[in-house]
């Protein structure tokens, strides 16, 4: 498997100014920075609030686990809700701080992060899901795609009205794969179900999710599965009904706590576990091991303790059957084994998209690349009439 980017693509997925700066990514395995002697001092840019309960959450917790695996070893701080355009402006402060190493938790962060890099080439940097290296930058991220594949069978086996809503968040390859992996997922036990999108085109507006959340609900649809940062999604669906009168369930996004906020309603929560990657890197970076031209996309693996990505457990004495529940459980040992047909689980062909075309040929798997690239929809993806199929929003660049 690849796991270095090229300059041309990620020219193209950042559709910005400023990417005639990136790196070429070509550089020696080993040949990073020296170690740190002392404490190592890390500052995080956060995309939104910790109170989000979502992804910036997430990311607050593997800063905390860091602490408490390395101690007094580290120091850690961050800036909350930082917009793209401030970016710069906080790397700023915190390179004039002292700081060793500076993580941008999010892909808006991209283009701040790769020209800093560049301007400082004493400090290290990561970036998350900007896939991205350079002499002192280095990129991670997970495969989510294999845990919402699992939530995506649960929600095909659960749903009653064979509609499923997708609250998509912004328009960009990463929120596609993980719509189509879901989509995969349901399509894989209930072929005759459609899954309906509503986008938000923000990671986080409530009241715009609180909209998007009822009209898909509006639109006939049972199980909601929210993309967005906040739980909005799940709480405002555990107020809501059918036409029938039956219960409007959810399934959670970021946290594994996300069914917390509506014990009775929320089935699962595909989250994220960024601890011990977070951990490892770090200590890397102590040691002099670090080799930031290895982009970080980590697989989910078989110990949820170790794994950036998993599915929360499910409640035995919930709403969903026995046999679903292990059902869902026992894909684990599939998507966790270290082979092509495993990373690439969802998406192994044939794959058709929801204009009919052929997008990967029966026996084959797409590669990193065309995963980076993803912006078309899979095969089951409507607009909210249920009828029409949908259309990947401008904004999403990559292969259409």
């Amino acid at each position: 498997m690849s796991r270095i980017r090229t300059v041309s693509l990620l020219c193209a997925s950042m559709a910005t100014a400023g990417c005639s700066l990136i790196y070429d990514p070509q550089i020696p395995a080993g040949d990073g920075p020296p170690p740190i002697s002392g404490t190592v001092d890390v500052g995080y840019l956060y995309v939104g609030p910790v109170g989000d309960h979502g992804w910036t959450k997430t990311h607050d917790d593997g800063r905390l686990y860091l602490e408490s695996q390395l101690g007094d070893a580290v120091s850690t701080h961050y800036a909350p809700s930082v917009a793209a355009p401030d970016a710069e402006a906080v790397i700023n402060e915190f390179v004039d701080r002292g700081d060793d190493v500076i993580i941008g938790t999010s892909f808006d962060f991209l283009q701040a992060i790769t020209q800093a890099a560049l301007q400082h080439p004493n400090v290290r940097f990561l970036i998350c899901s900007g896939f991205q290296t350079g002499p002192n930058l280095g990129s991670y991220f997970g495969r989510m795609e294999l845990a919402i594949y699992q939530a995506g069978v649960l929600a095909g086996r659960m749903t009653t009205t064979d509609r499923i809503g997708l609250v998509g968040p912004v328009v960009i390859p990463e929120s596609v794969r993980h719509m189509n992996a879901f989509t995969r997922g349901v399509r894989s036990v209930n072929p005759d179900a459609r899954v309906l999108v509503r986008w938000t085109h923000s990671w986080f507006d409530p009241d715009e999710e609180t909209d998007a959340t009822n009209e898909l609900v509006d639109a006939g649809a049972d199980v909601i599965f929210g993309q967005t940062d906040t739980p909005v999604p799940i709480q405002v669906s555990a107020t809501r009904t059918t036409a029938d009168g039956a219960p409007v369930y959810s399934i959670g996004y970021d946290n594994p706590d996300s069914c917390s906020f509506a014990p009775d309603r929320c089935l699962t929560s595909a989250y994220w576990n960024w601890g011990p990657m977070m951990t490892r890197i770090v200590s890397d970076m102590r040691d002099g091991t670090w080799a930031p031209n290895v982009v970080i996309y980590d697989q989910m693996e078989p110990d949820r303790a170790e794994s950036v990505v998993y599915l929360s457990e499910i409640d035995p004495g919930g709403p969903v059957p026995t046999s679903v529940r292990l059902e869902v459980e026992g894909l684990v040992s599939e998507l966790t084994r270290d082979t092509p047909e495993s990373r690439y689980y969802p998406f192994r062909g044939p794959m058709v998209d929801n204009g009919g075309g052929q997008r990967i040929a029966p026996g084959a798997v797409p590669t990193d690349d065309d995963l980076l690239r993803m912006c078309w929809y899979t095969a089951g993806i409507y607009d909210l009439d249920g009828v029409t199929p949908a259309e990947v929003p401008p904004g999403c660049v990559g292969t259409r």
